[in-house]
């Protein structure tokens, strides 16, 4: 999913690269060299941020995992056990 969005940022990144320099009345080799460089910057920061925002997502869930799984053992060990009860 990460390369996916990071690709759809980069067209996006190239599109709009493409329509400036049309609007700005450049050459066509002008703005599909530029529009290139762009999209292929785009693409390098999408795929970093992308990464920093998976490691972040990662650390988090795994943070909650362990939280969840000490509340279990927790509640384990406050309950008493069926031979504790006889």
């Amino acid at each position: 999913m990460q390369q996916a969005i990071a690709a759809q940022v980069a067209l996006l990144a190239f599109s709009a690269a493409l329509v400036a320099g049309l609007l700005a009345g450049n050459t066509p080799l002008t703005i599909l060299s530029r529009s290139l460089i762009v999209m292929l910057g785009a693409l390098i920061v999408a795929r970093v941020v992308g990464e920093c925002a998976r490691r972040v997502l990662r650390d988090h869930l795994q943070k909650r995992k362990v939280e969840i799984d000490r509340s279990h053992v927790d509640g384990a060990e406050a309950a008493p056990s069926s031979a504790e009860r006889s």
